[in-house]
């Protein structure tokens, strides 16, 4: 073998050179790594502990105060009393608004009613047998109408063209086509008119026929009308003389003393002489007998301003004002009954005499967390709020409370704040 030429390096020389360089490029490797790993970390952590926390948004906006009740339903109402026993015929609809003196529901004599019913369904079977036939006659011939009228335009085209070609001919030939559809379209229109006319006939001498045969039965007849102006409700619970507003010992009734036997009164039904046909309900107002606990003497007065909302009904709140108060001791120790005048007629409550209501009696305006974002640290009071990739502690002043919500100072509108704030650090 012959001598190593210069410059070469050794195989082994070789070999160490490369293992160095493999070496620092698995180290850069290692180190450009943990700085992404970590950069990537600060980045998606803030997110994973909101994400992973049990929060909630600090709000702009009010809380309400308010205490459920029970409300009783107090109207200006009379119930209207047949004077004899027979079938009711109502004349208006269910809440249907009245005059004075309005015709509301006749009663006719039992003995009777089932002939009067039998002459009924006669009139109302010829009356629709003679509304079919003269439908179909002034349908045909409301049809033959239209076409007329559409030959009528088409010639009156026609004739354009010819008088613009001064072809007198054909101008009048066309002519005398016109005149003719023209005395068609008369005899048509007449026609139905005379089909119209016929049907007004007919329908006004089975009027009449009704009217001799209701005037026939005389005095086996009873009209009710109403006394006043007022809404008609045909749904009756017995207690309409008890719950009203001028009731003067409305605040000292105990609804337990007076039980409500609601039915309603239906087209057709069997009623004996003095029962109730339907009653109406003047004034279109709606004042409330509310039964609610209220602690420390602390329910409103005489003249308070307040708002009522029906859970069950709508989300809405009525205003209405306090008109007087009585604290109901025999009820209950902290029982109130309040009479409040809504400050508009609830037509929802027409039919109903009693409600679960929630009373809310005044509002509070601020920042707005939930209470459970409230805690404690030593003799502090706070809330964890998200800062710069963690909740941290932060005293706020709570301003009020109504249990679920609270109005605070020392937060800002939409700082996040972890629920269940006593369990953290």
């Amino acid at each position: 073998m012959g001598a190593q030429q210069p410059g070469r390096r050794k195989p082994e020389e070789r070999t160490r050179a490369r293992r160095t360089q493999k070496f620092f490029g698995r180290a850069v490797t290692i180190a450009l790594v943990a700085v992404l790993s970590y950069s990537l970390y600060a980045m998606i952590s803030p997110g994973l502990v909101v994400r992973f926390s049990d929060s909630a948004v600090a709000r702009s906006g009010s809380i309400e105060f308010s205490v459920p009740g029970k409300s009783i339903i107090v109207r200006d109402e009379r119930v209207i009393i047949t004077p004899i026993s027979g079938v009711v015929h109502f004349l208006v609809d269910d809440g249907e608004k009245v005059a004075a003196g309005a015709a509301v529901a006749e009663v006719r004599d039992s003995a009777i009613s089932s002939s009067v019913e039998a002459g009924a369904l006669r009139i109302e079977g010829e009356l629709d047998t003679f509304v079919q036939e003269t439908a179909l006659r002034e349908g045909r011939e409301r049809d033959r109408l239209v076409a007329i009228r559409v030959q009528i335009a088409l010639k009156e085209e026609e004739l354009k063209v010819y008088v613009e070609r001064k072809d007198a001919k054909n101008t009048n030939k066309v002519h005398s086509e016109l005149d003719e559809l023209r005395r068609r379209e008369a005899e048509a229109e007449a026609e139905v008119e005379r089909i119209r006319q016929e049907t007004e006939a007919a329908a006004s001498a089975i009027r009449e026929a009704k009217r001799q045969s209701d005037a026939a039965l005389g005095r086996a007849l009873a009209v009710l009308r109403s006394h006043d102006a007022a809404l008609v409700s045909t749904h009756i619970d017995g207690l309409e003389g008890i719950f009203n507003p001028d009731n003067p010992d409305l605040l000292l009734i105990n609804p337990a003393d007076h039980n409500a036997l609601p039915h309603v009164r239906t087209e057709g039904d069997l009623v004996a002489a003095g029962s109730a046909v339907f009653r109406e309900i003047q004034n279109l107002s709606t004042n409330l007998l509310v039964f609610a606990e209220f602690a420390d003497e602390c329910a409103p007065d005489a003249g308070a301003r307040v708002r009522v909302r029906f859970p069950r009904l709508a989300l809405e709140a009525v205003p209405a004002t306090v008109i007087a108060g009585k604290r109901r001791v025999d009820i209950g120790e902290d029982v109130w009954a309040l009479h409040i005048a809504l400050d508009r007629y609830a037509t929802t409550l027409t039919d109903l005499r009693s409600e679960e209501i929630h009373l809310i009696t005044g509002h509070m305006s601020g920042i707005v967390v939930p209470v459970e974002a409230l805690a404690t640290r030593g003799e502090a009071t706070g809330a964890y709020v998200f800062r710069t990739g963690e909740f941290r502690f932060r005293e706020v002043e709570v301003v009020a409370s109504n249990g679920l919500e609270a109005v605070v100072r020392g937060l800002r509108e939409g700082d996040r704040v972890r629920l269940h704030g006593k369990m953290g650090r």
